[in-house]
């Protein structure tokens, strides 16, 4: 077997625009790993989003989260994580005050906001989405939503000083999309990694040294699998790394062509069960 790993990205790749997954795509995920191929999800959603999925489609490989600040085992187990300096979030928390923009921050698997928008309403839903609509998928789906909350946090400063959370992800957004974001953010002096996977007005924000990249480097070492033997798909800015990081990268037709052009080869789109796709013609084959 050439490729022994595939790591998959999720939204925009293995989900479709309706957070679905295609009974092509998850039977081609289950013929590979019958042949003893194992599969992992990288993604920048929550560790329970994650957990949840991966359970959906009946996988039982570690699991990175967060972008890779979040490396966890099947059943949730966390086997590493990595949080913010305190430095950087108020470094982050002051830019996004004097640019007027907003900030939300993620711990665990709890969003925290300082105010109720369009951005943040629907989160818990989006957050662990349906995938389908039976009535076991209804059930086990809102036993997973259970699990999951938005905290209104008031004032950041004050709510660091009670609190002192383990902040794992921040995300900025632009609302008025007036400025480039990223120009300015990347001329800020901090401990943070930036990466989106939208587009470079809504940012995505890790800890200094956070990767997608880095942590499939990690995870192939202790599964003992060397990184020319592992492929991987992803679809957005926050998945180039990985994509030049893995021995084959390939982006989803749905990618932007930045990300295309950065990739070894390019399946077919997410509304087309491009990651099935991609599983037949590279691994299976």
């Amino acid at each position: 077997m050439k490729f022994k790993m595939l790591a998959v990205d999720l939204d925009g790749t293995l989900l479709n625009r309706k957070k679905e997954i295609s009974i092509e795509t998850i039977n081609a995920i289950q013929s590979y790993r019958n042949i003893g191929g194992r599969v992992v999800i990288c993604s920048g959603r929550t560790p329970l989003s994650t957990k949840w999925i991966s359970e959906y489609i009946g996988l039982n490989e570690p699991i990175i989260a967060y972008n890779g600040a979040i490396i966890q085992t099947a059943n949730g187990e966390i086997i590493e994580q990595s949080i913010f300096q305190e430095t950087a979030i108020f470094t982050l928390l002051d830019f996004a005050h004097s640019e007027g923009m907003y900030i939300q921050m993620y711990e665990g698997d709890r969003l925290l906001i300082s105010e109720e928008n369009e951005i943040n309403l629907q989160w818990i839903q989006n957050n662990i989405p349906l995938l389908d609509s039976s009535s076991e998928s209804a059930t086990q789906c809102e036993n997973y939503r259970r699990k999951c909350d938005v905290m209104h946090v008031g004032n950041w400063l004050d709510y660091f000083k009670e609190s002192n959370p383990s902040i794992m992800k921040i995300a900025v957004f632009n609302k008025k999309k007036t400025t480039n974001l990223l120009t300015k953010m990347t001329q800020l002096a901090g401990d943070f990694e930036i990466s989106s996977s939208f587009n470079f007005e809504n940012l995505e924000i890790s800890p200094g040294g956070v990767t997608k990249a880095a942590a499939l480097l990690k995870l192939s070492e202790q599964l003992q699998i060397p990184i020319s033997q592992v492929a991987a798909i992803g679809d957005n800015f926050n998945d180039i790394q990985m994509l030049k990081t893995a021995g084959l990268g390939i982006a989803m037709g749905n990618a932007p062509e930045e990300v295309k052009n950065k990739a070894d080869a390019i399946t077919s789109t997410n509304e087309e069960s491009g990651v099935a796709k991609a599983i037949q013609k590279y691994l299976l084959s």
